[in-house]
């Protein structure tokens, strides 16, 4: 394929607009559609009269996977429920001599702003507050009646968009957070083999790529972590994978890798020094088949692991620390794939 023929159409300016999706985006893009519609024709059908109320609510509520809706998704709903009650205390409030106009309302917002800023369950409190708090008569309804009424199309929105978050259960996240973990055994590769030619500043600027995508696999693991429990619920098995901990152990790979670029320039005049470009090759071959295995869900015995790394020590004969630093890396390598 030409390189013109493998640009896309519309340009690399606009591709940075319009990324390529995965099949999990384009299932979070199909959730979102139906959120709107599925909770707006819930509201016309029980013949509520600002439907769009649920569309907000289910909006603020569905996340991309089932662990996060259960993670900050819950949370949302904890302080939509918090948020609704209030409002309609302070509805109730307004009806009480002393009690009317904004400053009754600016004061509930302003409370439970300050509390969602120290409990995170209650962030989402202060906005449906503010949505009940907002009621006007419609028609032959009350503002009290109106709360009441924005109270149930919240809760329809809130439902409709944790309903629809199940559907991603079957999405496999923990499937993706392999080939994200698998995509961060690569980045390290990556780093060991251009090591020896890249200049300082270089080299920080791959520290910092390798540690923002470390912060952003421990985000994911707690996701799968949360469905693959609910997962093993459903099929009434025991749990079997730990997310969290390979996210924790691929830290740790990163800093044991780390050590054989920073090592060398640390020893002393005179002393042994290793092949550094042979033994950063070794063990990012080590690195890489470690990721394909996990990309493709393939078994990696654990003494394959070992032998790949211990032959990498061959390029540093006579040389002390490598040994240890390399059966580090080995057994950091064993654990990701038992994990």
């Amino acid at each position: 394929m030409t390189q013109a023929a493998a640009t896309p159409a519309h340009g690399p300016r606009a591709a940075r607009w319009w990324p390529r999706a995965d099949a999990s985006d384009w299932t979070h893009a199909l959730q979102l559609g139906t959120a709107v519609l599925l909770a707006f024709g819930l509201s016309a059908l029980l013949r509520l009269p600002e439907g769009f109320w649920a569309v907000m609510s289910a909006l603020i509520v569905l996340r991309p996977t089932v662990g996060s809706t259960l993670g900050a998704g819950w949370d949302r709903v904890r302080g939509t429920a918090a948020g609704t009650l209030i409002g309609l205390a302070g509805v109730w409030l307004h009806h009480l001599p002393g009690f009317g106009g904004s400053t009754t309302s600016l004061a509930i917002v302003a409370l439970l702003a300050a509390a969602g800023a120290l409990l995170p369950s209650l962030r989402s409190a202060p906005i449906t507050a503010l949505i009940v708090l907002g009621s006007s008569g419609i028609g032959d309804h009350s503002a009290l009646q109106v709360a009441a009424l924005r109270a149930i199309e919240i809760g329809i929105g809130v439902a409709t968009g944790a309903l629809l978050s199940l559907t991603s259960l079957w999405q496999s996240t923990a499937r993706r957070f392999d080939a994200a973990c698998a995509g961060v055994l690569r980045q390290m590769a990556a780093q060991l083999r251009s090591a020896q030619n890249a200049t300082p500043p270089e080299r920080e600027a791959t520290s910092e790529a390798l540690r923002t995508a470390l912060r952003a696999l421990a985000i994911q693991a707690v996701g799968a972590a949360r469905e693959a429990r609910l997962i093993a619920r459903v099929r009434r098995r025991p749990l079997t994978a730990d997310p969290v901990r390979r996210a924790r152990i691929a830290a740790r790979t990163l800093h044991d890798v780390t050590l054989f670029t920073r090592v060398p320039a640390r020893q002393p005049e005179g002393a042994a020094v290793p092949d550094a470009r042979a033994l950063g090759a070794a063990l990012a071959q080590a690195l890489e088949t470690a990721a394909e295995h996990l990309d493709t869900q393939r078994e990696l015995p654990p003494e394959a692991l070992r032998a790949m790394v211990r032959s990498a020590t061959e390029a540093a004969p006579g040389v002390p620390w490598v040994q240890p630093l390399a059966r580090l890396v080995a057994e950091d390598l064993v654990l990701i794939a038992r994990s």
